[in-house]
């Protein structure tokens, strides 16, 4: 049996060494709270744009500024749209609510240079031509601001503009995402046309959203589409033609190429189009154009209506889904468009809901 003072005296002991034990482990705790936050590691990376510029970029990219419609379904894809600081009026809709509060620094006929340095961008995302494009970088150079020019239009660079920016944004893994979903349909839609000749693939002509009797020659952002969907572009014939993004033409030549199916890109389809009766004003001004009652397509009811959204955009592979059932119904038959699309929304806007008119035939 233990003497009880010496049992006071170890207990007494015991208790101050677990005090202090504890006061210790206070003490390293209060610390760690205390001690700055571990910060990025800063990294450089190159990237040549769709402008034909080599720009040496500091990451990582924590405020970004857009100038572009398509870079925000991509930002948003990346899972990055919380590093926007500064948007487009392309960009002000609900499916863009994650950054309804953002300034809107440019819209379709301007960019607002002042209100963009404001939002203190590291970096600006622009476009490669038409609305959103820096012609006056020289205005971006007075506030330090780099930027870099990718098109997100055309099917050819798609890719590509893509991976850049899973780089920029550090989520190349995001990117391969959208960059497999392309490939996985554009491979079946070609395996399938391979056994079709092209003396029996239908000529098309393509209406771009510009107004009636635009059409893009093979070097525009419009062309490629038609022709992945197994169409036969009778723009083909346009393929000097200087004007790469917006060429108008006659509506003799049209007529006079007589093609089997009409395709008009209208930028009032999409997510929130919910009125049919001004698509159907489209559909039927279209019809009733002098002369057109001639051409093989309106005597047939070949007219199709689609959004420029699944067009000339990143989401140009649904559009090619839609058009190659259009233009074979059989050889489709088990393609269903609409899956390919809530698929394309789960990825690009992950959380929403597929709604809105997309494309319009009778």
């Amino acid at each position: 049996m233990f003497d009880k003072n010496l049992d006071a005296a170890v207990i007494a002991v015991l208790l101050t060494l677990a005090l202090g034990n504890t006061a210790y482990a206070k003490a390293g705790a209060d610390a760690k709270a205390a001690a700055p936050k571990t910060q990025a590691v800063s990294q450089t990376l190159t990237v040549r744009d769709d402008s034909n510029r080599t720009v040496s970029l500091t990451l990582p990219i924590e405020r970004v500024a857009l100038l572009d419609s398509g870079l925000g379904t991509v930002l948003s894809a990346l899972g990055v749209l919380d590093r926007v600081v500064g948007t487009h009026q392309a960009l002000q809709n609900q499916l863009f609510s994650a950054i309804a509060r953002v300034p809107m620094i440019a819209t379709y006929a301007e960019i607002n240079y002042e209100a963009l340095a404001q939002t203190e961008p590291q970096l600006v995302l622009s476009a490669t031509s038409h609305h959103g494009y820096v012609s006056e970088s020289d205005h971006l150079d007075e506030f330090g601001i780099q930027f870099v020019a990718l098109d997100l239009r055309t099917p050819s660079r798609m890719r590509n503009d893509v991976r850049i920016l899973g780089q920029i944004f550090q989520r190349e893994a995001q990117a391969q995402r959208l960059i497999d979903f392309y490939d996985r349909y554009q491979s079946l839609i070609d395996a399938r046309l391979a056994s079709v000749p092209e003396a029996e693939r239908p000529r098309v002509y393509l209406e771009m959203h510009a107004g009636p009797l635009h059409t893009g020659s093979p070097q525009s952002q419009f062309y490629q589409q038609v022709e992945l969907a197994g169409g036969i572009n009778i723009a083909r014939d346009l393929a000097d033609n200087a004007l790469a993004d917006d060429t108008e033409v006659s509506a003799e030549w049209v007529i006079e190429k007589n093609p089997d199916y009409i395709v008009r890109e209208v930028s009032a389809l999409g997510y929130t189009a919910q009125d049919r009766t001004p698509i159907k004003a489209m559909y039927d001004e279209l019809k009733a154009r002098p002369g057109f009652g001639n051409i093989r397509a309106v005597q047939t009811g070949k007219i199709f209506l689609i959004g420029n959204d699944i067009h000339s955009r990143p989401g140009y592979i649904v559009g090619v889904c839609y058009l190659a059932k259009a233009f074979y119904p059989e050889l489709f038959q088990d393609l269903d468009p609409q899956g390919v699309h809530r698929e394309w929304f789960a990825l690009a806007h992950p959380g929403a809901a597929l709604a809105g008119i997309w494309t319009y035939s009778e």
